[in-house]
């Protein structure tokens, strides 16, 4: 923990002033010593066991993401150490108490943003989360945290699971008293095993989008109403207005809705019955567009009105870096990419390199720009 601490100073300072003789490699090389030194204790199961150690994996994994602008790419090394601790962990998501239960949120919020941003296998196990799979009375976090499993559902739908994380089929004679009740039948309890993208069949593809969508519906049927915004104000677009203000109540309205739209993002671009070829598939293409904008506009909305919940800005950040092409009018453009540069200066995250890809997807000229 002593390393975890000194690397945080590398990027911070002390009492507010750069310590000497200290380089962005000097991070890398004392990173790359806690990952080491975090391994290493992984190969004992009392060390395993630690949740302090799983902590300090998960803050690892965080300066390896805005270390990116250093490194020149995200290595992924802490992921590992995160699944090491992980698997070793015997604590229960629903008991929203202890380090390891924190931890294993943030892990699982992380990850969903880097399989999302790389369009990649989700690497982390979801059984864990089996028995919140239900759409029964909850408190808000447990809802929020519902959203969270959805959207790693479908990021598994759309690019499959590692082939090195153990999963296992879930029991259905443990299904909540809640749920069994209330009849409710919903997407949320998997009745499948899940498997790489590429092997599922056809058939088995469109009967497992049909589900997620029914997520969907069931969700804006059923939701809490703490999960609407307490004020909307649509933009005035005659003056140069973009995105809408929306305030949510509290952080985990923030991060569920975010998470809710980052599925809906998914889902419209895997969808198995857009056409192919066609005059069908032009019209379809010209829809998706469209309802990518409108959902990335929202997910801005968002981070920018509900600044309480640092992370709804990076969830934005994330979504323009991977939906950000699809803007063509440069007032639009101009808006995104100021959200960008307040992400960097306010939040400390990298998107200088986003922000030069989406003026090249625009072609942008220097003296335009």
């Amino acid at each position: 923990m002593d390393k975890v601490s000194y690397l945080r100073g590398l990027h911070t300072g002390y009492a507010g002033k750069p310590l000497p003789n200290l380089t962005p490699e000097t991070a890398v090389f004392y990173h790359n010593k806690c990952i080491d030194y975090l391994m290493s204790l992984s190969d004992n199961p009392q060390d395993a066991k630690d949740e302090n150690l799983l902590a300090a994996a998960v803050i690892l994994r965080y300066y390896e993401e805005v270390d990116v602008s250093y490194i020149g790419e995200d290595s992924e090394s802490a992921l590992r150490g995160i699944q090491v601790f992980l698997d070793a962990q015997t604590m229960s998501p629903l008991i929203g108490i202890g380090v390891a239960y924190a931890a294993y949120w943030v892990a699982l919020r992380q990850e969903v943003l880097t399989a999302f941003s790389k369009q990649r296998p989700f690497r982390l196990r979801l059984d864990p989360c089996d028995s919140l799979r239900s759409f029964g009375s909850a408190d808000d976090y447990v809802w929020a945290n519902r959203l969270v499993i959805h959207c790693a559902d479908v990021l598994q739908y759309c690019f499959g699971i590692d082939e090195d994380i153990p999963h296992h089929s879930p029991d259905p004679s443990q299904a909540s008293p809640v749920e069994a009740n209330a009849g409710i039948h919903h997407p949320l309890t998997r009745t499948y095993e899940p498997v790489a993208a590429s092997d599922m069949t056809s058939m088995r593809r469109i009967a497992r989008y049909e589900e997620l969508i029914a997520f969907d519906a069931l969700w804006t049927e059923l939701h809490p109403a703490s999960f609407d915004p307490i004020y909307v104000h649509e933009p005035d677009y005659s003056r140069c207005e973009v995105f809408p203000e929306l305030w949510y109540f509290n952080d985990c309205h923030v991060a569920g809705i975010q998470h809710l739209e980052i599925a809906r993002i998914l889902l419209a671009v895997h969808n198995p019955k857009i056409p192919r070829l066609g005059l069908g598939h032009r019209v379809a293409m010209q829809k998706l567009d469209q309802e990518l904008r409108t959902i990335v506009v929202r997910l801005c909305g968002i981070g920018l009105a509900n600044q309480h919940s640092p992370p709804g800005m990076v969830t934005a950040g994330v979504a323009i870096a991977v939906c950000g092409d699809r803007f063509t009018d440069r007032t639009e453009q101009k808006a995104l990419l100021a959200v960008l540069v307040e992400l960097e200066e306010e939040h400390g995250w990298p998107t200088q390199s986003t922000q030069k890809n989406l003026k090249d997807a625009w072609a942008w000229s220097n003296a335009s720009s």
